[in-house]
């Protein structure tokens, strides 16, 4: 957990490795006693995971996605999931306790918009090679954290993504500052590969 003051508002962001079912754990015992809980994902994002038994197989995921959740279970032995446990835990979380769980990230028409002024067209073709690519990459991580920020490295090796990624982390860092003026304390529940860049924006 990494714990920053932002205004007057305590920020515990927690960052959690996707796919993997044991990162739900952390999510409950982190979980109460905040006044907010948030998580980075679009508002389009958290209505999926709360109809996700009826979108089951509907998820859209992309081939660097498929890359990653095989590489992440040839490492722990676990079926890796999509959407990710520990955000769908977080959501059914405050459903039962009668909270909303704030979108931290931005909606997907912004998204869209920036992932197509920022990705170059290239950059978009090449995501086969590298989804290849890095099924065969030699990674050193021993870890699943290790290894999802090892892999965030090597997607980010390419221009665009990596500017995606800092302006994700940028968005997600105003959306807490925007919080913390209106509340006294929150859980934000971010994926590993952007939570140190985000608690780097808020200090």
């Amino acid at each position: 957990m990494i714990e920053i003051p932002v205004e007057d508002c305590r920020v515990c962001i927690l960052p959690v490795v996707n796919g993997i079912a044991s990162e739900a754990d952390r999510v409950r015992e982190a979980f109460d006693g905040f006044d907010a809980y948030g998580v980075s994902l679009g508002i389009e994002g958290i209505q999926a995971i709360k109809g996700r038994v009826q979108l089951e197989g509907e998820f859209e995921v992309s081939e660097l996605d498929l890359a990653y959740a095989h590489r992440m279970q040839e490492l722990t032995g676990e079926q890796v999931e999509i959407p990710s446990p520990a955000m769908c835990v977080l959501v059914d979380m405050c459903q039962e306790a009668g909270v909303d769980v704030l979108p931290l990230d931005m909606n997907d028409v912004a998204f869209t918009e920036l992932y197509c002024e920022t990705v170059k067209a290239w950059d978009f073709v090449k995501e086969h090679r590298m989804a290849k690519k890095g099924m065969k990459r030699r990674f050193s991580s021993t870890t699943p954290l290790q290894f999802a920020l090892d892999w965030d490295a090597y997607v980010n090796e390419v221009k665009g993504y990596k500017q995606v990624s800092e302006k994700r982390e940028a968005y997600i860092a105003n959306r807490i500052r925007e919080v913390a003026r209106i509340k006294g304390s929150l859980l934000a529940v971010i994926e590993a590969e952007r939570a140190d860049g985000v608690a780097r924006l808020l200090r």
